[in-house]
């Protein structure tokens, strides 16, 4: 794919697009996209791109037209995916003469019918079914610039049967957590969290509200804060009874 270059681009407002599915979420998606550009100033030469990502393994590219005030185009069949659960967008304005990226609009979620959005992100961490055996391993955390994905082995069955079971409550899901916390604290992050937008506002916006508060951005270790942070989450998810209980009845041997 050609390189863009990024100086100078506009961000488009969440308010001016709309990606509506006409069916349901789990069903093979086919979408209605409106973006509005009136106040936006951009070339009428330039294109508008819609851009589909369902974790890091599939990936979708339709031409929605030229630059105007209102751009539309409906009933595009989006035949990568398999359904629309843990389904993003990006929505791109490009010169394509220069390769000049003139604007976008990222992690846009899409709404059904009725406007509901997907239940699946109304979760900080939405969890995907995927093939994991080339990792070996039966659960893993999939990142992007927006974005971490809980991806669990398909051979597990239904994912919503997965995320129901004790054992993916009482062990994978703290785990993939503090995973997470821990990439965050080990980068850099933005200690006003003044941007919604981003992975790392996001999570520590949630340890803030679990009680755990935001890393000092000055430590040298932050296990600590971690542990604490953990500790929290795993008392929200309350499931400790549980597992121990079904310890007794012999049900995991």
């Amino acid at each position: 794919m050609k390189r863009f270059n990024f100086t100078g681009r506009k961000k488009i407002l969440r308010d001016d697009i709309s990606i509506r599915l006409r069916g349901k979420f789990d069903e093979k998606p086919i979408v209605d996209v409106s973006v509005d550009l009136a106040d936006y100033h951009l070339s009428g030469e330039s294109t508008v791109f819609l851009e589909g990502q369902q974790s890091k393994t599939r990936f979708l590219r339709e031409a929605l037209g030229k630059v105007s005030p209102s751009v539309r185009k409906n009933a595009i069949a989006l035949e990568e995916f398999d359904d629309a659960e843990g389904l993003s967008f990006k929505i791109k304005v490009v010169d394509e003469r220069s390769g000049l990226l003139e604007a976008i609009a990222e992690n846009i979620k899409p709404h059904d019918k009725d406007n509901k959005p997907d239940q699946n992100h109304k979760s900080i961490l939405p969890v995907v079914s995927a093939d994991l055996s080339s990792y070996r391993v039966l659960w893993r955390v999939d990142y992007d610039d927006q974005q971490a994905t809980l991806q669990v082995e398909q051979e597990l069955g239904s994912k919503d049967q997965v995320v129901r079971s004790l054992w993916f409550r009482g062990f994978i899901l703290p785990a993939a957590m503090r995973q997470i916390l821990a990439k965050i604290v080990s980068g850099g992050w933005d200690p006003e969290l003044s941007d919604p937008d981003e992975l790392s506002t996001r999570w520590l916006m949630l340890a803030k509200q679990i009680g755990a508060g935001v890393p000092d951005e000055n430590a040298d270790d932050h296990e600590e804060w971690l542990d604490d942070s953990v500790r929290l989450i795993s008392n929200r998810i309350d499931v400790r009874n549980q597992i121990i209980e079904e310890f007794d009845s012999g049900v995991w041997k």
